[in-house]
């Protein structure tokens, strides 16, 4: 995702991004201050992005970008940190290049990391000599005049200012600040506001007619060939797909300068469908179905809110995500008790990319940039199994229906079946199709199904996986087409009847949940879509997407019920928001509502305020 065609570990952004991995760190941190809320940590790569890369790179690659650093607590025990003002001053200026993930990698780090206390005050050679700022190397690399021997290397001098919170923090013992145990939920302070000029956001009114589609299975299938190598094992090649779908152009709707807009990263339903939790940076909201609006705002947030889930058995909400270069972290929030939050722990070495309960809400697995697969015990938070058999980013991640198996795919295009208990793999799959970005169990238990950067949805049958491994490679026992565009996040229904899925090509399709079939493709949206859920009752389908749109569709007929669309911190510190229906009709917070007007009319038309817009629209029951 500059969330992308491949996913890549911020290890890999030096070859990547001109400049090298301190530039990277710069650039995120101009983008930080441009635009706090817009930005999500995932981005993908695409060549509607709006932030301009090479068209090879964009093309070719999903990159995952650190807009932020936080240090977490690693363990159920006390440790240190950095003052906020020092912490402050190294993620800014210094952890680009100095931190742990590139401590093997002398030439970019110097054998140094500045995002943890420890590592800096516990090296063998010391850069810092507490109580005596002008004998630490660390103070006299700031200051030099030398630019091959300053810090950072080849950059400017940092700020006065800068230099003297280091030096004064020095002077007085470089000491730090101890953190609680895991088992105490943390709060980060809220971020400060920030000036941001308003942008012109256009809200469209109207929805586009779905393509509806056949349910032959022979029309649906792909037929790319293989090409014969008699004695050579030939996997399957896929043939690139551009994203060719030109629609026409909304052209009445409602416009004003309520802009930016958060990206949406996650979604989610509440266990009883009244409410809609969505994720963005830093930050989740509640949207109450039955009262019409906004009523909760989760701010204690630290990073990328990367996957949202509540357990099976609808008692916990769980939130993961974090900020690159540190660990990843996991929050859990008490469903029967306002989302109260109950515990926040760090686990991995980087960002938490994606989770998934056991259905028997006992277990947690987690996956993300450092590739690694994690089990943890609910209750307690504990690690109980790992698995370390991927090479490259873990993407995506589903336990069976059962619980006995765990399913992984990510960047380095494998499929891995392990215990869904300890984590020990029985089965990899390796159809060397470009990386994966989606998967799910069928509710039988019987098919786990992938996609990602290669857009068909594959089916894979377990019970017959050996038989697929032919002279042609490996082979799904299904592969359906639909999407032009690499698939970001895919979803069964509740009841199984039916799969949907999210996909950069800017349009989500529903699918039969047994046989496959594409039934239709909802092309409402006009830019990337990220995240899909439906309500518990199967009849509402969700989806989130870059500009900060949520809609909502009737799963049976296609249509657009409702377009939502939030933005955190308003002028009283509560989120701001509008619902609009495709009717033209409009709900919103006060603010947002005398900002916009209608757009597209020949004659003045005014706009139609409707309270309590979204629960009729969406006819949840109390």
């Amino acid at each position: 995702m500059l969330k992308t065609p491949a996913l890549l570990a911020p290890q890999s952004f030096e070859n990547k991004i001109p400049g090298g991995a301190r530039s990277l760190q710069q650039h995120s941190h101009q983008l930080e201050a441009a635009c706090p809320h817009a930005v999500p940590v995932r981005f993908r790569i695409l060549s509607q992005s709006p932030l301009q890369l090479p068209r090879s790179t964009m093309n070719r690659a999903f990159v995952t970008i650190p807009f932020y650093l936080f240090i977490l607590t690693e363990a159920a025990q006390a440790q240190q940190s950095f003052p906020k003002a020092i912490q402050l001053v190294f993620e800014r200026n210094c952890v680009g290049c100095h931190n742990h993930a590139f401590l093997d990698k002398v030439d970019v780090s110097g054998g140094l990391a500045l995002d943890s206390f420890d590592r800096v005050i516990g090296r063998k050679r010391p850069v810092i000599v507490p109580g005596n700022a002008s004998a630490s190397e660390l103070v006299r690399r700031l200051e030099s005049s030398n630019p091959q021997v300053r810090m950072p290397k080849g950059g400017d001098r940092l700020a006065p200012d800068a230099i003297e919170t280091v030096r004064n923090w020095i002077d007085r013992g470089a000491q730090g600040e101890s953190r609680t145990e895991v088992a105490t939920a943390s709060v980060p302070e809220p971020p400060p506001p920030i000036s941001i000029k308003p942008s012109e956001v256009f809200v469209p009114y109207g929805s586009r007619k779905a393509i509806e589609a056949g349910h032959s299975l022979e029309e649906r299938q792909a037929t790319t060939p293989v090409v014969p190598l008699p004695g050579v094992l030939v996997v399957e090649q896929d043939v690139d797909k551009a994203p060719n779908r030109v629609f026409e152009p909304y052209t009445r709707g409602l416009t004003g300068k309520i802009g930016p807009l958060p990206a949406v990263t996650a979604l989610t339903f509440s266990p009883k469908g009244r409410s809609l939790l969505v994720g963005f940076y830093g930050r989740v909201v509640v949207w109450d179905l039955v009262e019409s609006g906004i009523v909760q705002e989760l701010n204690d947030v630290s990073g990328s809110v990367n996957d949202l889930q509540f357990s099976p058995n609808g008692k916990l909400l769980s939130l993961v995500g974090g900020k690159p270069f540190t660990q990843g972290e996991i929050r859990l929030y008490d469903a029967e008790a306002k989302l109260r939050l109950i515990s926040s722990f760090a686990a991995h070495k980087e960002t938490i990319l994606t989770q998934a309960f056991s259905p028997n809400s006992q277990r947690l697995a987690t996956a993300g940039l450092d590739k690694v697969v994690e089990i943890r015990d609910v209750a307690t938070g504990k690690k109980t199994a790992e698995m370390t058999d991927h090479s490259d980013t873990v993407q995506c991640l589903a336990f069976s229906p059962n619980g006995d198996l765990l399913a992984t795919a990510g960047m380095d295009r494998t499929i891995k079946i392990s215990d869904g208990t300890t984590a020990k793999g029985r089965m990899t799959i390796n159809p060397e199709i470009k990386g994966f970005l989606a998967l799910a169990f069928s509710p039988d238990s019987k098919y786990v199904l992938t996609s990602g950067e290669s857009p068909e949805i594959r089916w894979w049958e377990l019970a017959t996986i050996a038989d697929d491994l032919t002279e042609g490679g490996w082979r799904p026992t299904r592969k359906m087409d639909g999407h032009v565009g690499p698939v970001q996040a895919m979803r069964f229904s509740p009841d199984g009847r039916f799969l949907a899925t999210a996909s950069a090509d800017r349009s989500v399709c529903l699918w039969d949940g047994g046989t496959g079939h594409l039934i239709r493709t909802l092309v409402d949206c006009d830019n990337l879509v990220y995240a899909v859920a439906f309500s518990p009752d199967s009849k509402l389908l969700a989806a989130g997407s870059w500009d900060g749109f949520v809609r909502i569709w009737d799963v049976s007929s296609g249509k657009l019920r409702i377009t939502l669309l939030q933005k955190p911190l308003g002028r009283d510190g509560q989120a701001e928001w509008l619902a609009v229906s495709p009717d033209g009709r409009l709900d919103g917070s006060p603010e947002l509502r005398k900002l916009v007007r209608p757009r597209g009319t020949r004659s003045v038309e005014k706009v139609h305020q409707t309270p309590g817009l979204l629960a009729e629209s969406l006819q949840v029951r109390r």
